[in-house]
């Protein structure tokens, strides 16, 4: 199996649009290749600011929809015309491992979900009920999620993987990084690819390194 590693912000809505992709990409290579989500604190210290104080919100979804065809929802949107939610990148990293936690390799699902929960119907990715309403709908635990969500525990790895991302230098999010043999992690693909476009790069990538 080929280990990647995405390096996603729940808040991030380029990350939303490339979903898509990402999970076809992901089910059509189930039986080659591994997939490790890391939250990668796209929104913390002073990044974290309510809509109205960021420039530019409405046109970078327009951006994203005109490339990548995402649809940003009416609960999304009534959010940011109202203007007071503050998008803290801490609240979803805590999330995706409170989930992971019963089914692990289910990260990627999960991480889809969040982004609907929120880019759709307007949920905030900070409020612990929005995680057991995803608990629920995934047959978790959802009082397991809610204790680990406040954890001390969850909230050290969380820190732990945005550092994780840091290190391995991601230069932006949406950050797909392939792991191969002997070699240090490099970039794969990009978010304008299509699930069939990242397949075509991944049988290229190993025949190029004989592992096709």
């Amino acid at each position: 199996m080929i280990p990647f590693t995405y390096a996603f912000d729940g808040y991030c809505g380029w990350c939303y649009g490339f979903a898509p992709a990402l999970h076809k990409f992901a089910r059509d290579n189930a039986d080659r290749i591994t997939v490790r989500v890391l939250s990668a604190g796209m929104r913390v210290g002073d990044r974290v600011k309510p809509f109205n104080a960021l420039r530019f919100t409405t046109t970078s979804n327009e951006k994203v929809t005109e490339a990548l065809g995402a649809v940003f929802g009416p609960g999304y949107r009534a959010l940011v015309e109202e203007g007071s939610f503050t998008m803290d990148s801490h609240g979803p990293a805590y999330g995706l491992i409170a989930l992971s936690l019963q089914a692990p390799d289910r990260a990627l699902e999960f991480a889809g979900a969040m982004q609907s929960a929120f880019f759709l119907d307007g949920y905030s990715l900070s409020d612990p009920d929005t995680y057991r309403a995803l608990a629920e709908q995934f047959g978790l635990d959802p009082d397991q999620v809610v204790t680990a969500f406040d954890s001390p525990q969850v909230h050290e790895r969380a820190l732990r993987e945005m550092r994780e991302v840091r290190d391995l230098g991601v230069p932006g999010y949406p950050t797909l990084m392939i792991h191969l043999p002997g070699q240090a992690p490099q970039i794969f693909g990009a978010e304008e690819m299509s699930g069939d476009e990242l397949t075509a790069e991944l049988n290229k990538v190993l025949a190029e390194n004989g592992l096709g």
